[in-house]
């Protein structure tokens, strides 16, 4: 029996999309295997219409649900950092800060993607990880722990004072992180750093189990921003865009 061969081309570019992550553009990966663009967008948008793909930016793709749970070493965090970046970059502009996605990785955040009106120069990068205790994004990832894994969390100080605003005690910390699982999204209200103002909320995947959190960071300033709750209603409207689109 021959093979198919128009199949063997959409599972190589299927292939070539996950592998890549969604960095290159479809033009970009289909001129490297001399797929015509007409194709490999019908190809992609077939992949995006069973589930296969999902689509951040015009042109970009990323694995879909039905990859995922399929078991494909894809993970959650990374098609939501792809879907979160040029939204992401669209809240910076508009209210002149910086904006995050980052994970929890051993204790520490990692951020994923770092989105930031030019002007801002935040200390952040892509890469980087910051204690969690004294970053709004921490503190979301922090509250979606076990209640265990949390107390062994908080009973590993003592944590280090940053600045004179920054949570050191159990306690204190303890006490945040419950008004955090209560209200739904945090703040490091200068608790990082003297002139840093941040609000995240959470990014949870079809099972409801928080594994990101976004964020708008307001640095150079000595007091809280204005418009928070606009800020808040901002990121969980780009929150639950992002959770729909992983739910396929």
């Amino acid at each position: 029996m021959e093979p198919n061969k128009s199949l063997i081309k959409a599972l190589r570019l299927l292939s070539l999309i996950i592998t890549d992550r969604g960095v290159s553009s479809l033009t970009e990966i289909a001129s490297s295997q001399a797929i015509p663009l007409p194709t490999a967008h019908r190809i992609a948008e077939t992949f995006v219409q069973q589930g296969y793909l999902v689509r951040s930016r015009r042109g970009h793709y990323h694995a879909g649900s039905v990859l995922r749970r399929l078991g494909a070493n894809v993970s959650a965090a990374d098609v939501a950092a792809g879907l979160a970046r040029p939204r992401l970059a669209k809240l910076a502009k508009k209210y002149e800060c910086t904006a995050h996605l980052g994970i929890l990785e051993s204790g520490m955040v990692t951020y994923l993607v770092k989105e930031a009106n030019p002007e801002t120069g935040l200390f952040t990068r892509e890469g980087m990880q910051l204690e969690a205790y004294c970053s709004a994004i921490g503190k979301i990832l922090l509250a979606a722990m076990p209640a265990q894994d949390l107390e062994d969390y908080l009973d590993s100080g003592p944590f280090v004072s940053l600045t004179a605003n920054t949570l050191v005690s159990s306690g204190a910390l303890r006490t945040e992180i419950t008004a955090v699982r209560k209200s739904g999204f945090a703040v490091d209200n200068r608790e990082s750093s003297d002139d840093l103002y941040c609000l995240a909320v959470p990014l949870a995947d079809q099972d409801s189990t928080i594994f990101a959190a976004i964020s708008l960071s307001f640095n150079q300033i000595d007091q809280a921003p204005p418009k928070i709750d606009e800020y808040v209603a901002a990121l969980r409207d780009l929150a639950s865009m992002i959770e729909n689109k992983l739910a396929g």
